[in-house]
């Protein structure tokens, strides 16, 4: 089974239309962090900050990978986590709001699969 955690609710998913419907109620929350998750394998995080967002991979071994995007300069964005600590991270990791929910997708109908258009470091 594959579940997504948004901030702090625990929210099992069905099928890919079930999957929709909950990225679309996301959308409209400026500032998460949202973890989708294999039961016993990889996990992909999102963390965003209105148009910043970012994600990271975790392999079922421990290994991650971050995403990288195109910004350029030392400039961070903080991100709020679900239990209130905040992160800043460089903008250079940020890549589109919509390419996260596309990885997501991703990796929800390839059972934690890695999607390979994302610059992973």
């Amino acid at each position: 089974m594959i579940e997504i955690q948004f901030n702090d609710r625990f929210i099992p998913l069905q099928s890919p239309a079930h999957l929709e419907a909950a990225l679309d109620e996301f959308d409209v929350v400026p500032e998460f962090e949202l973890w989708i998750v294999l039961e016993s394998g990889p996990a992909l995080c999102m963390q965003r900050n209105r148009q910043h967002a970012w994600l990271m991979y975790l392999q079922d071994d421990g290994c991650f990978a971050h995403s990288t995007g195109q910004y350029g300069g030392d400039e961070v964005c903080a991100y709020r986590l679900a239990d209130g600590q905040v992160d800043a991270y460089p903008l250079s990791w940020c890549i589109d709001v919509q390419q996260c929910y596309k990885a997501i997708r991703y990796f929800y109908v390839n059972q934690g699969g890695i999607p390979a258009w994302i610059d992973w470091r």
